[in-house]
Order: structure tokens, then sequence, then C-alpha cells
């Protein structure tokens, strides 16, 4: 029985780092409150040596932080509804998506320069702080990676599949090496470039489509009704049942 109990242990284990949509969205789920989105807040904020942003709840997008021109005062926007429905719906995987932007914050004046797209360079760097505070902490990533797997690149932010890999090469980095607490975004600087070199091709492929449907946008999708499907449509015919049931069930209670 021990035997099955430790493996049954491990495996929950190693699914706490897989990137699927089971996972995130039905595994491990937590009610986050807000006092304690502000308490996770407050405590990666003391672990960079950061003063305590102020939270703002309205956002457009999932979460993003708003730098001033000194870099010493930020805002934090985020949308809780947003982040839940994507899969960031417990304390690990909140705290790795405010590590990601307040990782923007320590490096607001640092220039990579090792691709043509700086946005791109800034956002593999928050990723992989995000990874080595994981590995530091001994945190679970599988939420936080999901999220950024399914998201496709655009002109700020590169592809998901990219975004993911990194989060895992900061955090296996630490099982290797130690984190310099003196100067933690230094390790950072220094192992993003051996990630972009060895993933360059990519970064530049991606980079071209996006410029490509920049200039050639993709048509839109085409919307179909039911009745344009054949009638050995399989959904045409479950949708049609379940309308007659429905007008059926509307005659009678007349």
């Amino acid at each position: 029985m021990r035997d099955y109990e430790a493996m049954r242990k491990w495996a929950e284990y190693i699914r706490r780092h897989e990137a699927n949509v089971f996972n995130a969205i039905f595994y491990d789920r937590e009610i986050v409150s807000e006092e304690e989105i502000r308490t996770i807040i407050a405590n990666v904020a003391e672990f960079f040596a950061l003063p305590v942003p102020a939270v703002n709840r309205q956002c457009k997008e999932m979460a993003q932080i708003l730098v001033r021109e000194e870099a010493k005062e930020c805002e934090l926007h985020y949308n809780l509804e947003m982040l839940t429905k994507a899969g960031i719906n417990n304390r690990d995987a909140f705290t790795l998506c405010f590590v990601h932007e307040m990782a923007h914050q320590l490096l607001f004046h640092h220039r990579f320069m090792l691709f043509c797209c700086e946005r791109w360079m800034q956002e593999l760097a928050a990723d992989l702080t995000a990874g080595l505070y994981a590995g530091k902490k001994g945190i679970a990533t599988g939420k936080y990676k999901y999220v950024l797997s399914v998201q496709k690149a655009n002109v700020t932010h590169p592809a998901g599949m990219l975004r993911e890999e990194i989060v895992d090469y900061g955090r296996l980095f630490l099982k290797r090496h130690q984190l310099n607490d003196s100067n933690k975004m230094q390790t950072v600087i220094k192992l993003l470039p051996a990630f972009v070199y060895s993933h360059y091709g990519k970064l530049k492929t991606d980079w071209h489509q996006v410029l490509h449907e920049l200039e050639f946008p993709p048509p839109p999708p085409k919307s179909y009704s039911p009745e344009d499907l054949p009638e050995s449509n399989l959904l045409k015919q479950t949708l049609l049942k379940i309308q007659h049931k429905k007008k059926t069930n509307n005659e009678n209670n007349s």
C-alpha cells in the first residue's frame, strides 16, 4: 500500500507541471479571495525588494502592469474573471502571473538587443523570471504554462509554445544552480541569450508570420447556420432534435 501511495503522490507532483487543459481548468482549483491576491502581490513585491504596487481590478487584458518613467512606482491591473476562466485559478498560478508582471518593472530600463522585436525579449524574460521563481519556491507551473501555451504570437508577445518552454528552462535551471539572491534579475539577463539563440529560427519564422498577417489579414471565419449543413451532419441532427423537443414541449404546455 505504501508503494501505491508513493506512486500516487509522485504522479500528482508530476502533474502539477504539466500544461494541459484538464490540469488547468479542472484540477487543483482553489477559491482565492481578493485579500489573498493582495497578500500574494505583497509577497512577490517583497521577494524582489519592490514597493507594493497600487492594485486595480479593472483591466481589458488578463493582467498588466503600468510602470512610470522612473520605474519606482507602478500600478498592477488584473481581470479576475478573465484569469480564472483561462486557467489561473489557484494560488500558485496567481503567484506566477504576478511575478511575470513585476519582472517587467525590474527590467523596465534593460534592453536585451537579441532580436528585432525587443517587446518579445521582455516577455520571454518575464516568463523566465516566473520559471526561476517557481524553481526557487517549489510551486506548480502547469496552469500558468497552459495559459501561455494557447496564446498566439502577435506584435507584442511571442508564440505561447516558446513562452511555455522558457518557464521550464528557468525552473529546471535551479535544479543544477543556485539563484543569486543579491541580484536576481542578473540571472535572467545571463540566461536569456542562450535560449534566444537556440530558438532563433522559430522566433524569426513567427515574427515574419506576424508581419505577413498584418499586411495580409486572414479572412474572417465564415459562419454557418445548421440549415446549411448536410443532413448527415451529426451536429445538425442533434440541433434539430433539440429544436423539435422544445417545440413539442411548448405545444404540450400551451
